[in-house]
Order: C-alpha cells, then structure tokens, then sequence
C-alpha cells in the first residue's frame, strides 16, 4: 500500500472508538490537575514517573512540544541528541513519558520549551475525560505544538502518524497548533528507497496536502537535528504573527551540564 492509501497497516494505530462519549461531559482542566500534581483523584493506572514533577519554573508561559511516532522511530534519540548531545546505539522502548526543559532562542526570541517524549500511544484522545482515564498527564490536548516521527528506513512506520494525525484533527481544533513532520534515520535511506514511488509520495502528501513542516534528520550523526527544532519554533512564530526568522548564522549551541535540561540554552 502507498503512503497515500486508506487502509491501515500493522503498525498503524487503532481508530478510536469514543465517539459515543456525550458530549456534555464535564471537560478537564488537564494544566490545572498536572499543577496539583493530580491531588484527591485517584492514580493506580500511572506509574511513579508518570506524575508531573513540581518545578518553580512551571509558573512560566511554556511551550509545551508533544512527539508522537511509532515505536522504535527515534523520537528520545532526536530529544536526547538535541537536549543533551548524546546518542545510544541500544534501543530501550519508551516505556513512560520523560519531560524535558530546554530553553531556545530563535531570532532574538528566548523561548522556555516543555518537551513531552512519550510511548507509541494506540489512538488519540477524543475528549479530556478519555485523556485522563487513558493518558493521565500526557497533556496530549493541551500541547502548544506536535512533532510526529517516523522512521525513513521503514515507510510503514508512516502509516502510523497518518491516521494519528488525522484523530488530532478529529479531537481538537488545530487551528493555531503547528504540526511539524520529521523523517529520521536519514543515514538508513538507501539510493533505492529515496527514489522510489512510496517515499515520492509521503513527501508530497506532507507538503503539498498537509501543508505543514518537513524535515529529515539522523539522529544518530546530529545531522539537522536542531533544523528540527527551528523549523518547529518557526511554525510557532507564524502562529504568533512575528515575520520568518532569517537564515541562521554557522554557531555552536550553548549547551550546559550534558544532564541539566532546566539550564540549558540552544541558539537556533
């Protein structure tokens, strides 16, 4: 099947069956129960890493980046290797969300991120009641921006964030959200498979019909790994009215202790 197909692979994810939640169901503020760190309600389906870590700095406007993909796409290898400079060559499946703190600047901008890796998630939430009994503290409809991440090497991995962006479209109004597509595993693209029909057609499909951000990366090389984050950051200036940043200047990013993401600025 093509990347332009309606059927759904192995890898895709389900569709969601919520549409029969009423729709006067009282909707959840999700930011509000993550600042009280989920007091009085209760918490056995989430784990210990689960919870939303207090922080002073919380109190700031974020922008809070969710990045969503199939498994084994590289969505923590494109995070780490951004936040931190590093990259393992061992797989170790996401197994529970880790947030990230960096701060970005982005033509004079200084911009404090809230970056959410989470596991491969089987739909999109339709509701805030279903966010919270399925995907407590996720912030999945609350998300200020999505990075959706499949694996160039393995196209099928595509059909994944294909009907998961179409149940984001469903769930909420995106009007004013940037989505922002990435390719990794840019080092595994053969000659054969670049030239090819399928991959021809996930790129124009993304540009033309989605209209929305593309890059192609290697995480594994820190090959545009920051081009990532400054095409995401120019979406959200769009969104925000301020004119196209100008092509970046050749600098190293600022970086602080490899394992301190609360202190860490990246110039992009």
């Amino acid at each position: 099947m093509d990347a332009t197909g309606t059927s759904a692979t192995g890898n895709a994810v389900l569709p969601t069956s919520a549409s029969f939640i009423n729709k006067n169901l009282l909707e959840l503020d999700l930011d509000y129960l993550e600042r009280r760190g989920g007091e009085g309600v209760p918490s056995e389906n989430a784990d210990s890493g689960s919870k939303e870590e207090e922080s002073p700095a919380d109190s700031l406007d974020r922008v809070k980046v969710v990045f969503l993909g199939a498994p084994g796409v590289g969505k923590s290898s494109i995070v780490r290797q951004f936040v931190w400079s590093e990259f393992s060559e061992e797989y170790k499946p996401t197994e529970r969300r880790e947030t990230f703190y960096p701060s970005v600047v982005l033509a004079e901008r200084l911009y404090e991120l809230k970056i959410s890796d989470l596991p491969a998630i089987p739909y999109f939430p339709v509701s805030s009641h279903l966010e919270w009994t399925d995907f407590r503290y996720y912030g999945l409809r609350s998300a200020t921006a999505y990075v959706l991440v499949f694996d160039l090497s393995n196209q099928d991995t595509f059909q994944y964030i294909r009907t998961l962006r179409e149940q984001i479209y469903e769930a909420r109004d995106m009007r004013g959200v940037p989505l922002l597509v990435v390719g990794n595993k840019q080092d595994k693209l053969s000659a054969t498979v670049a030239s090819g029909t399928r991959y021809r057609d996930i790129v124009n499909l993304v540009r033309k019909h989605w209209r929305c951000g593309y890059v192609e990366c290697s995480a594994k090389f820190n090959c545009r790994v920051v081009q990532v984050f400054r095409e995401l950051m120019k979406g959200i200036q769009a969104v925000e009215g301020r004119p196209p940043s100008p092509s970046p200047t050749p600098s190293q990013p600022l970086r602080a202790h490899p394992h301190n993401s609360n202190e860490k600025c990246i110039f992009l």
